[in-house]
């Protein structure tokens, strides 16, 4: 489901990447409400109080607001320039390796602060999390071409509700059968990432009152089960194709 396939995507793979990016997203969304009192990835409600702030002129709330911001960007432009970089040199399993990358920094400062004790809560880790969440939903955005964004649930409940209208529509509009299979298959996907997103905030909640800041390594550990699986897979693949060859 991490592959760049030349032959296009299945609806089973963009449904499986929902419920492991989205569900991902949904528990570090959680996680850093808990640990930081802020949503990393809520850009609206970032900008929306951040143009309060500024009516107010409160520097120390500003400041803050600015750089989540500007590092959810960041990651979105980082994600892009990998992926495109990829695309030259035929990389097709650039994605997985993203995702890879973004696991190993997630778990990264948790466990280096088993020997090193560190106030994660109150140091840079909340800025890095909302890049990495901007690397996580270009990356899912980019693989599955808009349909799957992990941390943007508002833009998927819109993509839902206006596939919905239209399944709902099909006695007056009568559309195409072939249409009307995009219809469901892509329903099929804005649900699917709605409701991994919620259970992947439910998980989140429990974590954090279990293990606390230790529960960011579960996060970690799911993104690089998925992009590890993919990578061994495609070697694999490769190793059996030079076997027969």
């Amino acid at each position: 489901m991490l592959i760049d396939k030349k032959s296009g995507r299945t609806g089973n793979e963009d449904r499986q990447l929902a419920v492991a990016l989205a569900g991902c997203a949904g528990m570090l969304n959680v996680l850093a409400l808990g640990a930081f009192g802020l949503f990393p990835s809520n850009m609206t409600g970032n900008a929306t109080q951040l143009s309060q702030e500024l009516l107010q002129w409160d520097k120390l709330e500003m400041i803050p607001l600015i750089l989540l911001l500007t590092c959810f960007l960041s990651g979105a432009f980082t994600s892009r320039v990998a992926v495109s970089f990829a695309k030259k040199l035929n990389l097709r399993t650039i994605y997985a390796h993203i995702l890879l990358v973004e696991g190993m920094l997630l778990i990264a400062p948790v466990v280096v602060g088993f020997w090193y004790p560190q106030d994660l809560q109150h140091g840079s880790y909340l800025f890095g999390l909302s890049f990495l969440l901007g690397v996580h939903n270009a990356t899912s955005t980019q693989l599955s071409q808009g349909k799957v964004r992990t941390t943007h649930v508002t833009g998927t409940l819109t993509d839902a509700g206006i596939v919905l209208a239209n399944l709902l529509l099909h006695p007056i509009m009568r559309h195409p059968p072939a249409q009307m299979k995009q219809f469901r298959y892509l329903l099929s996907v804005y649900v699917t990432s709605f409701i991994s997103f919620f259970i992947g905030g439910l998980i989140g909640i429990l974590g954090y009152e279990w293990f606390g800041m230790n529960a960011f390594i579960l996060a970690g550990s799911i993104l690089l089960a998925v992009s590890l699986l993919t990578l061994i897979r495609v070697l694999c693949r490769k190793r059996t194709k030079a076997f027969k060859g």
